[in-house]
């Protein structure tokens, strides 16, 4: 064999090495901060993935820090959890009980599976991190309220995948968590068809957390999904107008014609309140079967952020 065959099979040898090699130094998808408006939701994602970042050098022994009460990774209702992706729960500062048990079962008052979804955002491989919204009661109290925790796929230093995550009851509505959820809506349209439809209405789903929820709208403005009358399905919205006079449905419309995404600002009074505030309706279009729908929901604005759009 030549010199230059021996270079060839030198190459052909390696090159599978330099390839995995190269893969191990592939940065794994992170989280923008700067897609989030409120500082309060950026610390949490900030304080997960350093506890992630931790827990991948350390594994088990970042355990001891974790748990040390009012420290930096524990301190009132701030801390770290962590399962694997079986549902075991392997830490847990507050529920101690818990670990070690299988707790994939577990469900919010609304049978929302809290569990079952934590694990899907931490296995999901093109975006292994993400939010999750559920009701859930505070240490103390009767009734519960609001919570969202952050949660990211993370490696111990074993290689074993898991899921670690923080939360923080009623916090502020970020935009991007609408955006999130009508972007997942689509996605299930556009896989389901119609048979999607009554999955965006139940509140075990992901598709309800706050005063949040989805709205489908066929091209010609009638309503496919509505979740203020779920059973008055078909009625058109063309001239519906907000307290400014705007004709909201027919200028979404219109400037889906030419986009596939759209913000539309409107003034409308928010859930139990009389007086008329900021809001905005996120909306985008997904083929469903043969046809062209709108999915989308809304957000009440805490502050005048709109001109960005």
């Amino acid at each position: 064999m030549g010199t230059a065959s021996l270079h060839k099979v030198h190459i052909s040898l390696f090159f599978p090495i330099l390839i995995l090699f190269s893969c191990s130094l592939a940065p794994r998808p992170q989280p923008d901060l700067n897609q989030y408006q409120f500082k309060e939701t950026r610390d949490l994602v900030s304080f997960v993935r350093e506890a992630a970042a931790l827990f991948s050098t350390k594994g088990d022994k970042a355990f001891i820090e974790f748990g040390k009460e009012n420290s930096r990774w524990f301190s009132g209702n701030q801390y770290i959890f962590i399962y694997d992706l079986s549902g075991d729960c392997i830490f847990h500062p507050v529920l101690k009980e818990s670990v070690g048990k299988n707790l994939l079962g577990i469900k919010d008052i609304n049978d929302k599976p809290i569990i079952q979804l934590i694990l899907s955002k931490a296995s999901n491989s093109a975006k292994p991190y993400g939010w999750v919204h559920y009701l859930w009661a505070e240490p103390g109290e009767i009734f519960p309220s609001w919570k969202s925790a952050y949660i990211m796929g993370v490696r111990s230093p074993d290689g074993k995948r898991y899921a670690i995550g923080s939360g923080t009851y009623n916090i502020r509505t970020e935009m991007q968590f609408v955006v999130d959820v009508v972007d997942s809506a689509a996605r299930l349209i556009q896989s389901s068809g119609k048979e999607a439809y009554d999955h965006l209405l139940d509140d075990a789903s992901v598709f309800c957390f706050y005063n949040t929820y989805m709205f489908v709208l066929s091209a010609k403005g009638q309503l496919l999904v509505d979740p203020a009358y779920p059973t008055n399905i078909n009625r058109n919205v063309l001239g519906f107008k907000d307290y400014s006079g705007h004709l909201i449905i027919r200028q979404l419309l219109d400037r889906l014609k030419k986009k596939d995404v759209v913000y539309i600002p409107y003034i409308w009074p928010t859930s139990g309140q009389a007086n008329p505030s900021k809001k905005m309706i996120y909306a985008r279009k997904v083929l469903s079967g043969n046809d062209t729908v709108i999915v989308g929901s809304s957000l009440s604005l805490m502050e005048p952020i709109w001109e960005k759009f």
